[in-house]
């Protein structure tokens, strides 16, 4: 199986290295899938209401 290198944020859409992401904490878990994120506060957002971002609707954005 081939680990995941890279993932995009969530929140901004960003590509993030998943390595340094985990390293720094800058990871969350919902409904059982780890997301990655840029800085603390795209996963602070993402804390404040996670749904929003899997909304078919919602588009990335910096």
């Amino acid at each position: 199986m081939t680990q995941q290198t890279t993932a995009t944020d969530p929140v901004c859409g960003m590509t993030v290295d998943v390595e340094q992401a985990t390293t720094s904490g800058l990871t969350a878990e919902h409904n059982g899938q780890t997301y990655y994120f840029c800085g603390k506060g795209c996963k602070l957002e993402f804390g404040d209401d996670p749904e929003k971002y899997f909304d078919p609707s919602y588009t990335p954005s910096m």
